[in-house]
């Protein structure tokens, strides 16, 4: 609104319609940001067709594309413009208004100058309607098939009825159909142009129009899990399988760098005789949000506007989303003078407000890449984004070879990696499969055969007694040797294993000759018992057993070693779920008499127990604690 003596010589109708666009200069594009819109891309433009019309019609700016004012309505053409600004590809159509009539560029609405003999608002009649105005744009190239005249890619805008508007200025928009009609005005641009009519006007205030672009930054932050089924596997041979689910997730984002920015402009259309511009002095341009933050206006203090338009960019600082609707107001001032020419211009201040600003956000990191690396090689999971299922989950599987003996370890790590910034973040899972422990043991067999045998008896003695009689005489199932020489020892052991047997009442004679054969794999794998005769990694006895987990019965193809499958033997241990194999002897030998003729009570059952636990180590088919 104007202020002053301007106010005072026009009715409320008049002043509504001066709020508007006057402009005898640059295209004028005022977005007005909605929900749903489906806004112009490009620019709108007039010009003169001087093909059809002749030259001369054109009174300021350039005939060839965009024209400002022009000496008779007939004149106006609409043009496509430069191809740099031309509008996007896409179906329109175009009203020219009064200004003030921005609102509602639709058929029937107060200020819509084009649907010049529609009877009503509500029955147009044979007006020139919307659908008489619809032209599609296609590479900056304009098709059209109205009543409009249509020459060298340019409308012709009549006919349309006069502005009531004092200085002879119209207004064009040109609105998308991209949704629809009716239209939003954030489906449309506009142009202003003048058309000079009568003697040349003089003292007239400035008008003002803006726009308004709410912003903010949304910033996400991720999370990363990584689950498996299971992390360790014990087997003998075979491959295994672990199954995993990664689960990422994002928060609500954090809002930063609140702002409202755009352009303010000021039409001058105070104009000489020969309709250059006469400069208006102002005292400043001012930009207030209706909540009240003061905007910065670039260049707004006191000048003297030379040109029919004056753009000033403006940026308002917000601490947080505003809540609710936010409206912006700008506001141009200037005093009394005396224009070029001698036209006096009273005192006055023009605004204008554009209301329900909408923000959109910069999302920075709205997305991620998600890669999983198992064992050096790197997949990718997916690339969720916020809007995606939160959290997203991916499941998936990786087969391993067990293997032969002892343990191997996978690490498998899920990446997330944002789109914007970089970050990332990781999870991980080891997993563990496992063979049998590589212990080097030996089987009764092996014992009893020659080669066994010869160690055997090549056992060093002290004051004549064979020195692996005396250490197995220290397990009770073992003092019922009685020779003294090592070819005793070597006899002793050979007729234990011979009388292996797992049949009738008892298991007493397997499990004597099964542990036996591992007393003598501890024996003979020790440096500081009988020598590492069999060549083990280590010292047998050291070696702790997973007593939840044996191999049994024990199967041997083709001399494979295979597990039939999988028991607990903790039972005949005391309860315990791990031991070494030195404790193992000592426990079992503790639950036997003197050679071995009554054993755990004579329960068959826990016999084979712990025979299946000194077979699995004879077989290298035990595993590790």
């Amino acid at each position: 609104m104007r202020s002053g003596a301007f106010r005072r010589g026009w009715s409320a109708l008049a002043i509504i319609s001066l709020f508007a666009l006057i402009i005898a200069g640059a295209a004028l594009a005022v977005t007005i940001n909605k929900a749903h819109a489906a806004p112009v891309t490009g620019a709108a433009f007039t010009t003169v067709n001087e093909t059809v019309d002749g030259s001369g019609h054109c009174l300021n700016g350039n005939p060839s594309v965009n024209c400002n004012i022009y000496d008779g309505k007939d004149y106006v053409w609409l043009n496509g413009g430069p191809v740099a600004a031309s509008l996007g590809d896409g179906k329109y159509f175009f009203a020219v208004l009064d200004p003030g009539s921005q609102a509602n560029p639709n058929d029937g609405a107060t200020g819509n100058l084009s649907d010049t003999t529609a009877t009503s608002s509500t029955d147009l009649g044979s007006g020139d309607l919307y659908t008489n105005r619809t032209f599609t744009i296609s590479g900056g190239t304009i098709s059209y098939s109205g009543s409009h005249d249509f020459n060298s890619n340019k409308i012709r805008l009549m006919p349309y009825d006069d502005t009531s508007n004092p200085g002879g200025v119209y207004i064009l928009a040109i609105c998308s159909l991209a949704n629809g009609y009716p239209v939003t005005p954030s489906a449309c641009k506009y142009d202003a142009f003048k058309v000079q009519t009568g003697e040349v006007q003089q003292g007239l205030p400035l008008d003002i129009t803006k726009d308004a672009n709410g912003a903010y930054t949304n910033t996400y932050t991720w999370s990363i899990q990584k689950d498996v089924d299971k992390t360790l596997v014990k087997q003998v041979g075979g491959n295994a399988t672990f199954n995993y689910t990664v689960t990422v997730t994002h928060d609500g984002g954090t809002i930063s760098d609140v702002k409202v920015s755009g352009t303010i402009q000021v039409y001058n259309s105070n104009t000489d005789s020969s309709n250059n511009t006469v400069g208006v002095a102002i005292t400043g341009v001012t930009d207030t949000l209706s909540n009240g933050v003061v905007c910065a206006v670039t260049n707004g203090g006191s000048q003297t506007l030379t040109q029919f338009t004056t753009d000033f960019p403006y940026t308002c600082d917000l601490s947080a989303l505003p809540q609710g609707q936010l409206d912006n107001t700008a506001t141009v001032t200037w005093p009394q003078q005396t224009l070029s020419g001698g036209a006096s211009l009273a005192a006055g201040s023009a605004d204008f407000t554009f209301s329900n600003i909408v923000f959109t956000p910069t999302l920075v990191d709205n997305c991620v890449t998600v890669t999983d690396t198992f064992n050096g090689t790197m997949t990718t999971l997916g690339a969720p984004c916020v809007g995606d299922a939160n959290p997203t989950v991916y499941t998936y599987s990786h087969t391993v070879p067990v293997p032969q003996y002892d343990c191997v370890t996978y690490d498998n790590t899920a990446t997330f990696t944002t789109n914007t910034t970089g970050t990332t973040g990781s999870a991980s899972q080891s997993v563990t499969v496992c063979g049998p422990a590589r212990t080097g043991a030996l089987t009764m067999g092996f014992w009893q055969n020659k080669n066994g045998q010869g160690i055997i008896k090549a056992t060093g003695s002290t004051a004549g007694v064979c020195n692996l009689t005396t250490w197995l005489r220290l397990y009770t199932p073992y003092q019922d040797l009685s020779g003294t020489t090592c070819a005793d020892a070597a006899t002793y052991v050979y007729n234990v294993i011979k009388a292996a047997n797992a049949g009738g009442a008892t298991m007493n004679a397997m499990l004597k000759a099964q542990m036996l054969a591992t007393a003598l794999d501890v024996y003979y794998s020790d440096p500081a018992l009988g020598g590492n005769q069999i060549n083990a990694p280590a010292p047998i006895s050291g070696v702790k057993i997973d007593l939840t987990m044996i191999c049994a019965p024990i199967q041997s193809s083709g001399g494979t070693v295979t597990c039939g499958g999988y028991e607990n033997v903790s039972a005949a241990f005391g309860g315990a779920s791990s031991m070494t194999v030195s404790d193992m002897l000592a426990y079992a030998a503790s639950q036997s008499n003197v050679g071995g003729s009554f054993w755990y009570g004579q329960v068959k059952a826990t016999q084979g127990l712990a025979k299946d636990a000194f077979d699995a180590i004879n077989n290298q088919v035990a595993f590790s604690a």
